[in-house]
Order: C-alpha cells, then sequence, then structure tokens
C-alpha cells in the first residue's frame, strides 16, 4: 500500500486544513508578541506536514504524560535525579512539545 501524502492524510483524519489548524491552535501555546490574529494566520499557513506533526506530538504527550508539566518534570526526575533543579525547569517550560518529547527519549535512553 503506497504511503498517502500528507493531505490526503488532512483530508482523512480531519476533513479540511482549516478544522486541523483550529485544532493546532487550541494545543499549541501563543508565542509573547504575537496577536491572536497573527498567530492564527501563521498557524494556518503552516504546512499539512507541520501541522500533523504538531499535532500528533500534543497527543503522545497527552497520552504519554498527560500535560506539558508532567513532561517537564519527567525530564527534570531524568536529568537530575534526587535534586529539584527550578531554573533547570524553567528553562524547560519555555521549550515546544516536540522537542522536550526527543529530550524525553534521549535521557530515558541513557539511564538504562
Amino acid at each position: 500500500m503506497a504511503k498517502l501524502s500528507p493531505m490526503a492524510v488532512v483530508k482523512d483524519k480531519f476533513e479540511s486544513k482549516e478544522a486541523l489548524a483550529k485544532i493546532v491552535m487550541a494545543q499549541v501555546e501563543r508565542p509573547e508578541g504575537l496577536s491572536d490574529a497573527e498567530f492564527e494566520r501563521k498557524i494556518k499557513t503552516l504546512s499539512n506536514r507541520k501541522l500533523l506533526k504538531l499535532n500528533a506530538a500534543h497527543e503522545e504527550m497527552m497520552k504519554a504524560f498527560g500535560s506539558k508539566d508532567a513532561l517537564v518534570d519527567a525530564i527534570v526526575a531524568l536529568a537530575c535525579p534526587g535534586k529539584v533543579d527550578t531554573v533547570y525547569r524553567q528553562s524547560l517550560a519555555k521549550r515546544h512539545v516536540a522537542q522536550l518529547l526527543n529530550l524525553h527519549k534521549s535521557l530515558a535512553k541513557k539511564s538504562k
């Protein structure tokens, strides 16, 4: 079976790019300095592939950890066992979900 294009996946799962963009807008934190209109325009102009990646990362985070804070806590526990490093935790909280998931995977691999 041939691999579906990102556009075909979006139409199959979400029916339209606009529907997926609305879902992603609700999942992604709006960066400081961007108005709501600019943020909405920026999300709506992303490629189908990028929207699918953002949605998949958020779903993976919710399934495995429940929230971004829980993911950050898990990373801090792996990186600094026995310590509570608030500065490191604050810097992690500013990162995107996909970056945090990759960091958690690499730290979990190292700890084994």
